[in-house]
């Protein structure tokens, strides 16, 4: 099986996450915000990744960003070398007005591309501006390249797309397909 886990404290808010990559999508999310633990369930379901997630702190966008700074290490330990791993994946995810596209590498190198806007200041309970700073922290200490494309008219609707756009795009970047790291360099 490959596990990983993390424990970031980072501007007062204190975040931990387990997670299986070899799991069914099982979650157990306590973020301290109701929308982001909905849009991580998303993203478990797609991926296929068991996902235990807990946050404390008093300020939302500081639990929201140590979260996803875990979440990136916990992918990171158990992606150990990387070896074997398609390292590549992409989807496209249309719900209803909205789609999502996301393609990312688990290349080493920290990358973030976002294009998309939301029309709200909040979606649900997180500040819509939130979302880039998720995925941020995420792509950061993943140490993936991410490139996500939004387009819609419902907030709601433009955020789940982009985390089960990433779940399904992680999903085929983790299969396993050799036993060689995917790199012309040999490594990662």
């Amino acid at each position: 099986m490959r596990r990983g886990w993390a424990e970031v404290e980072d501007r007062g808010a204190r975040a931990s996450v387990e997670l299986d990559l070899d799991g069914t999508g099982e979650v157990d999310l306590d973020s301290g915000t109701g929308f982001l633990d909905h849009m991580l369930h998303a993203f478990a379901r797609m991926s296929w990744i068991d996902l235990k997630v807990k946050a404390d702190g008093e300020i939302s966008r500081h639990r929201a960003r140590a979260l996803s700074l875990a979440l990136g290490q916990a992918l990171d330990s158990a992606f150990g070398d990387k070896k074997g791993i398609r390292r590549y994946g992409w989807a496209a995810v249309p719900m209803d007005e909205a789609l999502a596209k996301v393609a990312l590498d688990l290349s080493g190198r920290p990358y973030l591309v976002m294009k998309g806007e939301f029309a709200n200041d909040k979606i649900g309970n997180l500040d819509s501006g939130q979302l880039k700073v998720v995925l941020e922290a995420l792509t950061e200490e993943a140490h993936m390249t991410l490139n996500v494309k939004f387009e819609g008219e419902n907030d709601h609707h433009k955020a789940e797309c982009i985390f089960k756009a990433l779940g399904l795009a992680l999903k085929e970047a983790k299969r396993v397909e050799g036993s060689e790291v995917l790199s012309t360099k040999g490594v990662l």
